[in-house]
């Protein structure tokens, strides 16, 4: 029986060392948070479950990952489904309400279709570019690049997109003809009346935790003198001590309690409402109501505000700076530590992935580090 410490106990912490503790290891995981589930957890005001860290709609087409979060709980169905206000001229005073992503039965219908659709005429037969930027307008032309995504993308990064990569633009942004209305295209999607919180606790339910533990690579040496392993999900740099080593985008989400006259009532149109223009501040407004349900009086509405402290999510540059350094990170942590160390999950390897890859991911560090310990 090997002795294994989990640094996080968000989703890929937790699966770890839950799949290490049922193959009969003993784990501790080290959360720094006084409460499990990172940034998938939720929060109640007024008792209202809202996100305070933004939407988190669980999706998926992995039949191993659904059956595992369905083993503790997770079934509840949903289908997330995404509108835009756009305002379609500088001068335009009302805001106009489309889909997301942009479906070309609506656009006909607007003024600027014959410019939208000339633009569409002459796009390559696939995506193109090496910036967000380039892949995006090769994907649906400058107009509707304008309206729906250039201004969100500045102040979502606060950075020119052409510094960005189109590495990720593939699973964010598309030009649909189909008619189909959800966001994500994924066989099963799963939002909990309560939120994950029970879900990512049930996991945890045999696993020794200890909230509020600050670790970082200075306590390499405790760590070692107690432990056979290290599994580290926290960002590397915040784990290293030498914050700014790696570009973060975090964002505050700014909620407030709204009345309402009945148990189902809601004041925004969606669960989640882009807000692309530069005449607001913030990028979408969350009201998670939408999505659990929830029957009672009140709801409550989030602006989500780019540019906190947080490390939220990675910045994709164009250069790889960034997946760069984190890679050189990994060797110096690992290089400090005389047990092996191993990394895993969204933070820790600097990607931008949902949760069911974290779990995927989650799942292949637990196999690396029974094979280690194998016979």
């Amino acid at each position: 029986m090997a002795r294994i410490a989990v640094i996080g106990a968000g989703w890929t912490g937790a699966v770890v060392a839950r799949e290490l503790t049922d193959a009969g290891h003993r784990v501790e995981v080290l959360e720094r948070a006084a409460v499990v589930g990172g940034h998938s957890r939720v929060e109640t005001l007024n008792g209202v479950v809202y996100e305070p860290n933004g939407a988190h709609i669980f999706h998926t087409s992995d039949p191993t990952v659904k059956d595992y979060v369905s083993r503790f709980g997770m079934g509840r169905p949903y289908e997330h489904v995404v509108v835009t206000e756009v305002y379609l001229s500088p001068d335009d005073d009302e805001p106009r309400l489309l889909s997301w992503p942009p479906q070309v039965a609506e656009l006909r219908e607007l003024p600027i279709w014959p410019v939208v659709e000339r633009e569409l005429a002459e796009l390559p037969p696939e995506p193109i570019g090496e910036s967000f930027e380039e892949h995006v307008i090769s994907l649906m032309g400058p107009t509707l690049y304008g309206l729906f995504i250039r201004d969100y993308t500045v102040k979502q990064w606060d950075r020119d997109p052409r510094e960005l990569s189109a590495r990720f633009a593939p699973k964010r942004v598309e030009l649909r003809d189909d008619g189909y209305r959800r966001l994500f295209r994924d066989t099963w999607e799963f939002f909990e009346a309560e939120g994950v919180n029970s879900i990512i606790e049930a996991i945890l339910a045999p696993v020794s935790v200890t909230a509020g533990a600050t670790i970082s690579m200075d306590h390499a040496d405790d760590l070692a003198a107690e432990f056979d392993m290290a599994v580290i999900t926290a960002p590397l740099d915040d784990f290293a001590g030498c914050p700014g080593e790696l570009e973060w985008r975090g964002i505050e989400m700014r909620s407030r309690y709204v009345p309402t006259d009945t148990p189902d009532g809601t004041v925004t149109p969606a669960y989640v409402v882009n807000r692309p223009s530069l005449r607001v501040p913030y990028t979408r407004t969350v009201e998670t109501k939408h999505a659990t349900g929830q029957s009672i009086l009140g709801t409550v509405v989030s602006e989500e505000i780019p540019g906190s402290p947080a490390r939220h999510y990675p910045v994709p540059r164009v250069d790889g700076r960034n997946t760069t350094r984190n890679g050189e990170l990994m060797a110096e942590i690992a290089d400090a530590f005389d047990i092996p160390v191993l990394f895993a999950g969204r933070l820790a390897t600097y990607r931008y992935i949902n949760q069911d890859e974290a779990i995927t991911d989650a799942l292949r560090c637990a196999t690396e580090a029974l094979d280690h310990f194998a016979p």
